[in-house]
């Protein structure tokens, strides 16, 4: 059986309500945080994590306003009216956390180191801001606004730490762009063959996707080295 997570972050969150919510936001789930609506849990990191408690919550908040039009001060009080119960089993709460299919996860823990500040990771590296700049520029790193600070996902490190070698040679980030196209397309490749494991009704269809493209990925890149060799040695020969 698969482990049933216990929470979500507000990235996962988000995208999952977009389908329901189009003009939902990370910044729109921070404001009904700040009027009180919703209390999510932080990670150690200080990072934002929301439970099934606040899903079904904020499921009821969007819900309030774009069917009834209700302002958040009425919305309020129903939440904290004695009428309104806050029942996990209830058919209604149940079929929204299905819809959403959001796998959480079942420990605070988990996300520990998820994330690394942009000023941590400068400091860890010993790099200048142009740098990150340069990165952001030519998407390769993605930056993620949490309350004002500017983070970035932990794998992105290695990212990171291999355009540094890169400038050994004079190789820029806008000379690695011509990567991204890569990746797009080999992602898209590997996300054809996943798809229809996931759409599948199986317990184990998201662990078994996640398994398959692990294996996908070593297999993709284990190929791409060898050709890229091939071509390299083929180079060097002509000049033998």
């Amino acid at each position: 059986m698969k482990t049933k997570k216990s929470f979500v972050t507000i990235g996962e969150l988000v995208e999952k309500f977009k389908k329901f919510y189009p003009d939902i936001s990370a910044s729109k789930i921070r404001f009904l945080e700040s009027k009180g609506l919703v209390e999510p849990k932080r990670t150690p990191s200080k990072y934002r994590v929301f439970s099934k408690e606040d899903i079904i919550k904020i499921n009821f908040i969007l819900r309030m306003q774009k069917e009834y039009y209700l302002p958040l001060e009425a919305i309020k009080e129903k939440l904290n009216s004695l009428d309104f119960k806050l029942d996990l089993e209830n058919k209604e709460n149940k079929d929204i956390i299905k819809q959403l299919k959001l796998y959480m996860d079942d420990s605070l823990q988990s996300y520990k180191s998820e994330s690394i500040s942009i000023y941590d990771l400068m400091k860890k590296l010993k790099i200048e801001k142009s740098l990150i700049d340069e990165l952001v520029e030519n998407n390769i790193i993605i930056l993620e606004d949490i309350d004002g600070q500017y983070f970035i996902k932990s794998s992105d490190i290695e990212i990171v730490k291999i355009v540094i070698e890169f400038l050994k040679f004079g190789i820029r980030p806008k000379h690695l762009r011509f990567f991204e196209n890569f990746s797009f397309r080999e992602s898209s490749f590997i996300q054809q063959i996943v798809l229809p494991v996931l759409m599948s009704e199986s317990n184990e269809a998201f662990k078994k996707a996640n398994e398959i493209v692990m294996e996908l990925e070593k297999l993709i890149a284990s190929f791409r080295t060898l050709m890229v060799k091939r071509e390299n040695r083929l180079f060097l020969e002509k000049y033998k």
